[in-house]
Order: structure tokens, then C-alpha cells, then sequence
């Protein structure tokens, strides 16, 4: 439950300065998007532990490389397209302990901005390695499997090239069982 308001508080932290944006917003455009974003997050999953749910919060970093080039920006949503890589991490919590690293890519989902360069929305597709470690009586039991993340998100402008992101996230683990595991997560972006 702690962890929930804290997380909860820390997504409205983030979130109050958005009021700020619209204003700035046109005179950020004009530098065009970023080359490399860094990215750090607070994540709240639902974790598919056998018959039960439990939810556990955790911590993660995404770089990200784009293109650079604010001439291509309007001619196709492709040439906004962004990969990199992530790592999220949430220490023990309920006896469960997760580590998802991996590669992901950032699909906009229109050519520009949207809402007056309020939102910008996108699709992700990720995939990597998910470790879940449960802490069981008289040992560990742990594994390792291959992780397929989609989801669906948005960018929000705060000030030049910092913006707060927030994705939806479905971590689908190929373990001995397919488990989906949603995942909230909310952030800051710094573009350079």
C-alpha cells in the first residue's frame, strides 16, 4: 500500500509543472526533436504470480537514440521513431523480486504532436529478458525468460526538452506458464 501512495505521489509531483508546458511548448519545436533521450521512471506492476496478483513498484532507465533532423519531422511518423534500451528493477516486495532489461522502439502515432503540441502519443514494442526471483521456504526459486512488450503512451512537454512520459505496458513472460503482467509507468524525459 506504501508503495502505491508512493508512487501515486510521485506521478503527481511530475505531473504538476505540465500546466507550464502548453506555453513553452511552440518554442521548443522549433529545436526539433531530440537525438538521445534519457529516460528515468517509476513502475507499478501487476505481477502474475500463479492463482494471484500482486502488485509491486520499482525503479527504470530507458535510453533512447532518435533522429535529430527537424526537417523530416512532418514529412512521416517513422522519421520520429525511437529505439533503445531499459532496465527496470523492484526490489523485494511481497518475496518478489523483478529485473526487465532489454530493447524497445517508440513509434509515434502522428506525424506531429497533438492537442496544440500538448500530447504526443505513441505505440511500443519491446523485448528482453525478465527475471523473477520468489522467496519460498527453505530456498529461491528464480527464473529467467524471454519478455514481448507492447504498449501504448504518451509524451506531455514540460520545459525545452524535458517531458513527462507515461506508458501502459503489457509484459507478456514465454516462462513454463505465458503470463501477462500490466505495468504503469510514469517519468521524466531529458532530451540532448
Amino acid at each position: 500500500m506504501k508503495a502505491r501512495w508512493f508512487t501515486l505521489g510521485a506521478a503527481a509531483a511530475l505531473l504538476a509543472p505540465v500546466g507550464v508546458a502548453h506555453a513553452q511548448y511552440e518554442e521548443n519545436m522549433a529545436g526539433g526533436p531530440s537525438k538521445y533521450t534519457f529516460e528515468l521512471y517509476l513502475a507499478q506492476y501487476s505481477v502474475d504470480v500463479g492463482d494471484d496478483r500482486e502488485g509491486i513498484g520499482g525503479i527504470g532507465g530507458r535510453l533512447m537514440f532518435g533522429r535529430g533532423d527537424a526537417t523530416k519531422v512532418v514529412s512521416t511518423f517513422f522519421n520520429r521513431a525511437r529505439a533503445g534500451v531499459f532496465a527496470t528493477y523492484t526490489a523485494e516486495q511481497k518475496d518478489i523480486t523483478t529485473l526487465h532489461v532489454g530493447g524497445q522502439a517508440d513509434f509515434p502515432l502522428f506525424a506531429a504532436p497533438v492537442v496544440n503540441g500538448f500530447l504526443d502519443p505513441f505505440i511500443s514494442l519491446g523485448a528482453g529478458l525478465f527475471r523473477t526471483s520468489v522467496d519460498v521456504i527453505g530456498g529461491d526459486n528464480s527464473s529467467n525468460d524471454f519478455a514481448f512488450t507492447p504498449a501504448i503512451g504518451t509524451m506531455i512537454p514540460i520545459t525545452g526538452a524535458i517531458k513527462f512520459r507515461g506508458d501502459i505496458r503489457d509484459v507478456i513472460v514465454f516462462g513454463d506458464d505465458t503470463s501477462n503482467n500490466l505495468v504503469l509507468e510514469g517519468g521524466i524525459s531529458v532530451g540532448f
